[in-house]
């Protein structure tokens, strides 16, 4: 029997995010007798540990605010006493540490993908010599979206090795429940109306603040119309949470934190909205459409990759708070049945064109050609 191929997946944290999820359901689902995985956080532990195959390896780094040299000793020490064939870095971070602690290339083997459409200070002339400079050490780089890798391309740096690996959705996981209602008052949420409803962390690319602002704009005409924000943690919590609680409908917005099981919160939604100013493949609007939702998204990300306006819902230009809203209205006013329509075709979408196996096999093919190739 061949042996196993170790690999060490290096992350900031394991604090909710699409990102960290992919991650969690990959080394769950890899082939244990052909790969054995641990995770590197560089600065501390989270939730989504929970996630990880039971008596798998994470070791956190604790590194400090800044840049930290200590952090690179540390990490060279962890990969030389565990001897990993591959270490996979998943943001610009993650390279730079593994890059200065693993400088001769191929021992090991470095992966490194991107995951996040780059705006604003990701397209600094900083950050693109960073990439230009570090993309050499990899052995490959890939993409979770072709939007992100025509981009890529388009701004460099390039790499003989750049490919495209979308991301996958459980369709068995998330799938519709028979009755929302029922699901709803087993949330303790009002069973009837229309529910709109966010899954995303607070940072500021995902635009909370802007949505409450649209959700106010609109919900005065439209009575009927609800808003569940899912997620915790980032920079915008606290001003998040402090505008929600300004809000004049204040009676009809939920805040139910971060949930380790998102499923039946999804099933209790109309429908979706996406209104960040930016994401890589995003895995909740692919959770949604899995669970059988119409998505509203904003169209700077790469969700118009798994979303076809009007088949599985709306992309556009909802980059205003009066785009956003009317975005809203227009989610409001569908008719039920529109509605059921669109995620019915959702969910085929997915599970035709986004499934799991297919993430996985393609992880596998990846990871197992570097292993053909040797240090």
């Amino acid at each position: 029997m061949a042996e196993r191929l170790r690999i060490l997946q290096v992350v900031d944290s394991l604090e909710p995010g699409g990102m960290e999820n992919v991650l969690a359901q990959m080394v769950s689902r890899m082939d244990p007798g052909k790969f054995e995985f641990e995770v590197c956080c560089l600065t501390r532990g989270g939730p989504f540990e929970a996630r990880l195959p039971a008596g798998m390896p994470v070791h956190v780094l604790s590194k400090a605010p800044g840049f930290s040299w200590g952090t690179v000793t540390a990490l060279r020490q962890l990969v030389r006493a565990r001897a990993y064939d591959v270490v996979h870095t998943r943001h610009l971070g993650g390279l730079i540490y593994t890059t200065l602690a693993c400088p001769r290339r191929g021992a090991p083997h470095l992966v490194h993908s991107e995951h996040t459409i780059w705006d604003g200070a990701e397209l600094s002339p900083k950050r693109r010599w960073q990439r230009r400079f570090l993309y050499p050490r990899a052995s490959a780089v890939f993409s979770v979206s072709q939007q992100q890798m025509d981009q890529m391309i388009a701004v460099g740096p390039g790499h003989p090795r750049l490919s495209r690996i979308l991301n996958g959705v459980d369709c068995v996981r998330f799938a519709p429940a028979p009755e929302k209602g029922e699901v709803r008052r087993r949330l303790e949420l009002a069973p009837a109306g229309r529910w709109l409803g966010i899954v995303a962390r607070f940072g500021a690319q995902k635009r909370h603040l802007d949505l409450l602002e649209a959700f106010d704009a609109m919900a005065a005409e439209h009575p009927e119309v609800h808003l569940l924000m899912v997620g915790d943690g980032g920079p915008e919590k606290g001003r998040v949470l402090q505008r929600m609680e300004q809000s004049p409908f204040r009676e009809r917005i939920v805040w139910a934190g971060f949930q380790q099981d998102p499923v039946p919160w999804y099933q209790a939604l109309d429908v979706l909205v996406v209104s960040s100013a930016n994401e890589g493949l995003p895995n909740a609007v692919l959770e949604a459409m899995a669970t059988g939702l119409p998505v509203v998204a904003n169209d700077v990300c790469g969700v118009r990759e798994i979303v076809r306006t009007p088949d599985h819902g709306w992309v556009g230009d909802y980059g205003t708070i009066p785009a956003l809203a009317q975005g809203l209205v227009t989610a409001a006013m569908a008719p039920t049945q529109e509605l059921k329509a669109r995620g019915r075709n959702a969910r085929q979408h997915v599970e035709q064109f986004f499934s799991l196996d297919a993430m996985v096999n393609a992880y596998d093919a990846l990871y197992s050609s570097l292993s053909r190739a040797g240090k």
